[in-house]
């Protein structure tokens, strides 16, 4: 079942991440870039609606690859088959007399509310916002961190919770981002442009936070589960992070074009066709990391295995 964990780790981290970053782009991002006068016209309506589609499916992938990920985990715990573990009960004492179980019934009731507000108060984005972000960040309490003892064990928390809201708002806006320039590219519009462009911009100053904060909780997240140099090396753990921190720059370089080169020849078509598929680039590596994230959560970090490589 360890295969049925990883998978369910990989697409819950996905859609969780996709619902947090629809969620803060169309605050952050769609909103102040639809006040340019094109706000009422049915094609961004249509584009709203689309983003609003998203996120539902988004969502319910959440809850669905959440029970999956609750069921794995009983299994691989249990050492039994997916039948026994639902009828004997391992799964419903998972769920309630554990950290994890408690974990993800608060999240549970945060994805409720979600789609409680999102659909009875659209308008009450902001609020749609702050449950999203912590319905991502309350993945910490089910991590490594969570399991981290004493003020080490509190920093190490707070620092994966900052590293998964980075990682969601950069990641998961990514896809609204492209939909935007497919939209401009397709039905070209000034204001729709001028919108794309002044998205485009603070989608950039968005990723800059999201950048530096990566890295940031990065190094501390990297010190507390790897502990040396020689454990990146000797330990799969350590080989999987490493591909990971390689994909993470190769994100950052691709950003770092489109910020410096391609941003400021918007509103140009040539540009915003490059960006669209820049984009789409850096959501492939985007997958790939959390497909590393979704196996490095059932490994043992470098720094326990590392105790016992001599």
């Amino acid at each position: 079942m360890v295969d049925l964990l990883v998978a369910a780790r990989a697409v819950h981290f996905t859609s969780t991440a996709t619902v947090t970053g629809v969620t803060l782009y169309q605050y952050f991002i769609a909103g102040p870039a639809f006040r340019t006068g094109a706000a009422d016209s049915a094609r961004v309506e249509a584009y709203r609606d689309k983003l609003s589609a998203i996120l539902l499916i988004a969502l319910a992938l959440a809850v669905l690859s959440g029970v999956a990920w609750l069921v794995a985990l009983a299994t691989t715990i249990g050492g039994q088959d997916l039948l026994a573990v639902m009828s004997n009960g391992t799964v419903w004492l998972l769920l309630t007399k554990t950290q994890f179980g408690h974990v993800w019934l608060a999240r549970l009731v945060l994805a409720a509310l979600l789609l409680g507000v999102w659909l009875l108060q659209k308008q009450s984005v902001g609020l749609s916002a702050i449950l999203a972000a912590c319905l991502m960040g309350s993945l910490a309490g089910a991590g490594h961190a969570a399991a981290t003892p004493g003020v080490e064990g509190d920093l190490h928390l707070v620092a994966d919770i900052l590293h998964l809201l980075a990682g969601g708002a950069w990641l998961g806006g990514l896809l609204p981002l492209w939909l935007l320039f497919r939209l401009v590219m397709r039905q070209p519009d000034q204001s729709l442009a001028l919108a794309a462009q002044i998205a485009t911009h603070r989608f950039s100053t968005l990723g800059l936070l999201t950048v530096g904060t990566l890295l940031a909780t990065g190094l501390v997240n990297t010190w507390m589960l790897v502990g040396s140099p020689a454990a990146l090396l000797r330990t799969d753990y350590g080989r999987l992070l490493l591909l990971k921190i390689a994909l993470y720059i190769a994100m950052v370089a691709i950003a770092g074009v489109n910020r410096l080169r391609l941003t400021p020849r918007l509103p140009g078509m040539d540009p915003l066709r490059q960006l669209g598929r820049n984009v789409l680039v850096e959501i492939a590596l985007g997958l790939a990391i959390i497909a590393i994230v979704g196996l490095l959560g059932t490994l043992p970090p470098a720094l326990h295995a590392g105790m016992h490589m001599h």
